[in-house]
């Protein structure tokens, strides 16, 4: 377009747009254009071409070059053409009065024409902003609108078409497809019957639009070409079920002239020197609405019609040269079986047949699942009440299908809602039939695809979706399977989540509260009892927190579905109808007097509940309590149970417990060996409690699995560990002495632990460690052990002091150190101190480490201690080491920051002493005096 062009482009005046046809949405397209009122009409018959010889080739029909309106531009320079056609475009999108049609077809000749000047001088970016800014397909689309429906008076659709495809050369032009294509077609197949209009400028219009559809899908798509046929063909579909013969007949015939184009572009496989710049290989080819094309076309050939029959039958023919193609080249070519049946299918191509049965059974053949279910559904809707199709037809089309489908999950959710939606307007006694025999099939097809249909279609389990679970449940062999699938959701997620698994657990309990209320059920039912019964408790005890009159009243009021527990109701409902589903009425009997419904649900009491309903199985249904207890079992043993651990594992603890222990049971030892490592502290817990009864008179053998514990970073397993060992060391004293080094280092290890119990408990073993009668072995460990039990002996708990200054006085007493054990009996805690640095030649470095890992304590008691200890420390070893006094300082400088205020101004203080004894004089008292000394002015 040049500097010529982009002047009126870009400063180009507001423009006010004229009145526009606003075309409807794609979805209304395909629920189907409006239908006038006018009489039936006829397409011309499209001649049959000649498949064998000119396979491949588009149909032969003359190009439409629409002719060009008069206008005085032909001598003109191509810079003033173009700018005179811009000019022209913008005066008519900028005029507000009604325009002529000599005006009319101005602009539209006008769009060709600068859309040919733009493929010349290649500046279709200035063009793109052109059109953009005027709006002209827009406008396009609003002439089209506004030419009148019931006659072809002149050339302007014609013209429009064409226009529209010029503008499909200049890229980007063309985006939003759907609403052109609308108003194209309602423009132009709801013409008239043929007899009422001008013969040759109908024809000249069709040829037009064929034109455009192929230059728009093939030539120049926007996107890739089976989306581009995707959206012809939904907005074309709905015209094929139209009442009106002959808008009908000319959709058809749409379908015909593209699926020609398919298969001329769509190779079985690419063929890159053929010249073909749109070549695309069968394999990589998807096309959405192909089983809504072949529904469409085989319901079509129904129609009373030669010449909708003769198209259909010449489009199917195509599509299934298109999907043979496609599914040879999925197939693997070496095997000899697929190559007879594709060389059977080629003689079938060939010779072709009028029987729609036998096209469907072949097409059948070479769909895939998705495929074969939009076929379904729109067989579904042609057996509507309201269908144009031929509702007879359309039952045994979709009964054909059926024969041999095998779906898949999407399949089954996508046919079972449709079904829901639509059965209430079919009202033909074959048509339901079908339907009513589809229920059964698909349940025994795919149950779990089945349940999850009928639960994601309503939720709340309504009468009309519970004639369809009826429907599905008829078989008796589909039943245990249909419940198993039930039972598999009520297990995937607590009620009451908002998340889409929590309601379909919500959804799973309904539907189960629905079908335990229906007797004829019960036999299949009880298979699952135990599976069933063990899901249910866990989701009542897991159930969100209620307060204590919600639980105690849950069971007195009567049953209302709006109320706020209403999710847990049911599931006690459930319960209850379960167990007499069972015989079991008289354990329902004792629930209700012994008010267990409300332990279960109390978020504090459930765990008593658990107890009591355990003693009341084992007292009033022992067999079917048995069956329980194995099913936890393999729950336990054999599945990941995630949020329903913990109350699987108290259950399980519990029936355990009331039938009594036995030495030799294999099975519960493995469950609790297993869940000592479960991340439920709850679990460890009662894992530990287990083995602790299993083994109360060989507690000797768990003697290896407890040094294994004590290594555990977890602190209630380490807790549990030292309270086993204490009852090992008390009935079996003699099982421990080849392990009594390794147990005393462990114990030492629990002294700094953050837990209180831990610390007194290990520091009471400890000390019960040092009374073994091999204890001379224990005189290293008791050596290191002196300095930590001096510094918690100032804990402010007093029971974990206590058990450190006991701990510490048999530590002394093994040492041979009775001053130390003297003062420790005494409790002198800073005499102890000095006690205790008598030997700091020695142990200095030891003591260094160990004071200063009390510098991160979680009491400032303790981490007071432990700064005295280190100003003491670093006087004793002024003289005598001062690479460790500088340790010492760097030490304390890092507890300048304690976040007690008491120990951050004794760090400052004990640092200032250690700081000014640098140039302390020889004067000075030395030995004891001076350790009194520094003591005296440390503590002011």
């Amino acid at each position: 377009m040049g500097q010529h062009a982009s002047r009126p482009a870009v400063q180009t005046a507001p423009r006010v747009k004229p009145q526009r046809f606003l075309p409807p949405v794609a979805a209304q397209a395909m629920a189907g254009p409006q239908q006038p009122s006018s009489s039936v009409m006829e397409e011309r018959k499209p001649s049959r071409p000649v498949e064998a010889k000119d396979e491949g080739k588009p149909p032969q029909e003359p190009t439409v070059v629409p002719p060009a309106p008069h206008s005085d531009t032909s001598r003109m320079p191509v810079c003033a053409v173009e700018r005179y056609a811009m000019d022209n475009i913008e005066a008519f999108v900028r005029r507000t009065e009604p325009q002529n049609e000599e005006q009319k077809m101005k602009f539209l000749q006008s769009i060709r024409t600068i859309c040919n000047t733009t493929a010349e001088r290649n500046t279709s970016q200035e063009l793109r902003i052109f059109c953009c800014r005027n709006d002209l397909v827009e406008n396009i689309t609003a002439l089209l609108a506004e030419e009148p429906q019931e006659k072809l008076s002149s050339e302007l659709r014609l013209q429009a078409i064409a226009t529209i495809t010029a503008l499909s050369k200049v890229e980007g032009a063309l985006e939003e497809k759907i609403p052109l294509f609308v108003v194209c077609f309602q423009s132009i197949l709801l013409l008239p019957s043929e007899q009422d209009l001008d013969t040759n400028l109908y024809s000249k219009t069709l040829r037009a639009l064929d034109e455009m559809l192929d230059t728009l899908v093939f030539t120049h798509p926007t996107t890739s070409i089976e989306e581009e046929l995707k959206n012809v063909f939904q907005v074309l579909l709905p015209f094929t079920s139209m009442q009106n013969s002959a808008a009908r007949q000319r959709a058809v015939g749409r379908i015909w002239k593209l699926s020609h184009s398919l298969v001329h572009y769509c190779q079985e496989r690419p063929h890159h020197s053929s010249g073909q710049s749109r070549s695309i290989c069968c394999g990589e080819f998807r096309l959405p609405v192909l089983g809504q094309l072949v529904g469409s076309l085989i319901l079509c050939c129904a129609f009373q019609e030669d010449k909708t029959q003769s198209c259909a039958l010449n489009a199917l023919r195509h599509l299934y040269t298109f999907i043979l193609r496609r599914s040879r080249w999925e197939a693997q070519s070496d095997e000899q079986g697929k190559q007879e049946q594709w060389e059977d299918e080629h003689e079938f191509s060939l010779s072709w047949t009028t029987n729609t049965l036998v096209i469907l059974q072949r097409f059948a053949k070479h769909f895939h699942s998705w495929e074969t279910t939009d076929l379904i559904l729109l067989a579904l809707q042609g057996m509507k009440d309201c269908s144009n199709y031929n509702t007879q037809v359309a039952s045994i089309l979709m009964a054909m299908l059926m024969v041999d489908f095998k779906p898949m999950l999407n399949d089954v959710q996508r046919i079972v809602t449709a079904i829901h939606r639509s059965r209430k307007l079919i009202t033909e006694e074959k048509a339901l039939r079908h339907i009513r025999g589809i229920f059964p099939w698909l349940a025994a097809t795919n149950p779990h695809a089945m349940t999850l249909s009928l639960l994601h279609c309503s939720p709340t389990c309504d009468k009309d979706i519970w004639e369809l679970w009826q429907l599905a449940l008829s078989s008796v062999d589909v039943v245990p399977k249909m419940v198993q699938e039930l039972l598999h959701l009520l297990e995937i997620t607590p009620l009451g989540l908002e998340t889409e698994n929590g309601t379909l657990t919500l959804a799973a309990a309904t539907a189960l509260h629905e079908l335990l209320q229906n007797l004829e059920y019960g036999p299949q039912v009880r298979l699952l009892f135990p599976e069933l019964f063990v899901a249910l408790i866990i989701q009542l005890v897991s159930s969100e927190e209620l307060g204590p009159l919600e639980a105690a009243t849950i069971r007195e009021e009567p049953f209302r579905p709006s109320a706020p527990t209403s999710a847990i109701r049911m599931v006690v409902e459930a319960v209850c109808l379960l167990l007499r589903c069972t015989e079991m009425d008289n354990l329902v009997f004792f629930m209700e007097i012994h008010d267990l419904w409300s332990q279960l649900l109390g978020a504090a009491t459930w765990r008593n509940g658990l107890h009591s309903l355990a003693k009341v199985m084992l007292r009033n249904c022992q067999g079917q309590c048995r069956r329980i207890f194995i099913h936890l079992q393999k729950l336990l043993q054999h599945h990941q149970l995630q949020w329903r651990e913990v109350p699987a594992m108290v259950l399980y603890f519990e029936m355990w417990s009331c039938q009594g222990h036995r030495e030799d049971d294999a099975c519960t030892e493995k469950i609790f060996r297993k869940y000592i490592h479960s991340e439920w502290p709850e679990s460890r817990e009662l894992a530990l409690r287990g083995l602790q009864n299993l083994y109360a008179r060989r507690m000797q053998l768990l003697l290896p699995d407890v040094l294994l514990w004590l290594h555990d970073m977890r602190t209630d397993i380490k807790l549990q560990a030292v309270c086993l060992l204490r009852g090992i060391l008390a009935q079996h004293p003699a099982s421990i002495q080849g392990v009594l080094g390794q147990l005393a280092v462990q114990l030492l290890s629990c002294f700094n632990k953050d837990n209180a119990e831990l610390r007194r408990r290990s520091m009471e073993l400890f000390a019960l460690l040092l009374e073994a009668p091999d204890r001379k072995q224990l005189l290293p460990q008791a050596e290191r052990s002196l300095l930590p039990l001096f510094i918690h002996m100032n804990e402010d708990i007093p029971s974990v002091a206590q058990a450190a200054r006991n701990a510490l006085i048999h530590a002394a007493k093994l040492l041979g150190w009775q001053q130390l054990q003297r003062l420790a009996s005494s409790a002198q805690v800073w005499m102890i101190a000095d006690c205790l640095l008598q030997k700091s030649d020695r142990d200095a470095e030891q003591y260094l480490k160990q004071t200063v890992l009390h510098l991160r304590s979680p009491q400032a008691a303790v981490r007071q201690a432990a700064v005295r200890f280190l100003g003491m420390l670093g006087r004793q070893l002024k003289n005598e080491n001062q690479e460790m006094v500088l340790d010492i300082r760097k030490a304390l400088q890092g507890a300048k920051g304690d976040s007690e205020p008491a120990v951050r101004c004794l760090v400052q203080q004990t640092l200032l002493i250690l700081c000014q004894m640098e140039d302390v004089p020889p004067t000075r008292p030395r030995g004891r005096a001076s350790r009194q000394w520094f003591r005296r002015v440390w503590r002011e």
